[in-house]
């Protein structure tokens, strides 16, 4: 309830700062609905690629599960955190699941799925660290370069050292999960990128626009709403400041994400009673 309140204040403050007339202009382009349709695609194929990063851990924890039950049981997540704040709720169904179906100690099974979650964020600064020296910032070329480097060997060694601490992958592995987490932000940019075409942004402002998306995703991770709503919105608002945009593309677009998140998530719902919570015998 409080994050439901949180999402709607947010969303209230965020278009009252905004043209309505320029709001329900962008919003409707029924000509542009391929654009729509291209982003929900894209969404979903993000999710898919994600299903099978997180397979990749729980295999190596030493959960057998095919890559289809494991779709289902991803989607099913996807559903509760809909209603349950900063993904916990899905997680915490994902792992009751696995842990009465095949009777692994939760210890595994949290630590298998907080890794994922972190790569999942690695890889998104990482790619934020490619954005940096082409988006227009008060810093001259040596500095843009030095920092980015230093930024990313530090999200490198992050993930590594991390992973080693977590899961101990080795290194065919860690390259692996580490791709997939690139695919499945890419994607995600992907969808971003046809939703704000869908508006007709300028083209010059994409990249502005996709990098305030890529922090905002990290933002959108604190559990203090429903699915991110109104916090990506927040971000827009106040980070296309520092390249002088009309935040109205922003806003619409990460709203947008919202409701394709959501129409996605809803396909989870056909598998909540896939899956049968009867414990198996525990494992010492």
């Amino acid at each position: 309830m409080v994050q439901v309140l949180i999402s709607a204040c947010l969303i209230v403050f965020v278009f009252r700062h905004l043209d309505l007339g320029q709001v329900e202009s962008l919003a409707f382009h029924p000509q542009r609905s391929p654009m729509l349709v291209a982003a929900f695609i894209a969404f979903n194929l993000s999710k898919i690629v994600g299903a099978l990063r997180l397979n990749r851990y729980q295999r190596h924890a030493g959960i057998q599960i095919s890559e289809g039950e494991n779709l289902r049981l991803y989607y099913a997540g996807m559903f509760l955190n809909l209603f349950l704040p900063g993904g916990i709720g899905g997680d915490a169904y994902k792992i009751l699941v696995l842990h009465r179906r095949h009777a692994l100690p939760l210890r595994a099974l949290v630590t298998t799925t907080l890794a994922d979650r972190v790569s999942g964020i690695l890889a998104l600064l990482f790619i934020l660290c490619l954005f940096l020296p082409m988006l227009p910032l008060p810093w001259d070329a040596s500095t843009a370069f030095v920092f980015t480097l230093a930024l990313a060997v530090a999200v490198i060694a992050a993930f590594v050292f991390g992973h080693q601490w977590l899961v101990k992958l080795d290194v065919q592995g860690l390259a692996g999960v580490f791709a997939l987490g690139l695919a499945v932000q890419c994607l995600q940019l992907l969808c971003m990128g046809m939703l704000l075409l869908y508006m007709g942004t300028p083209a010059l402002h994409y990249l502005a626009y996709l990098a305030i998306f890529l922090v905002s995703s990290v933002a959108a991770v604190l559990p203090l709403s429903v699915g991110g709503l109104g916090i990506r919105e927040a971000t827009f608002l106040f980070g296309v400041h520092l390249f002088q945009l009309d935040p109205t593309y922003g806003v619409i677009a990460s709203s947008c994400f919202f409701l394709v998140t959501a129409f996605s998530s809803m396909i989870g719902s056909l598998f909540l009673g896939h899956f049968s919570l009867q414990s198996a015998p525990a494992k010492s």
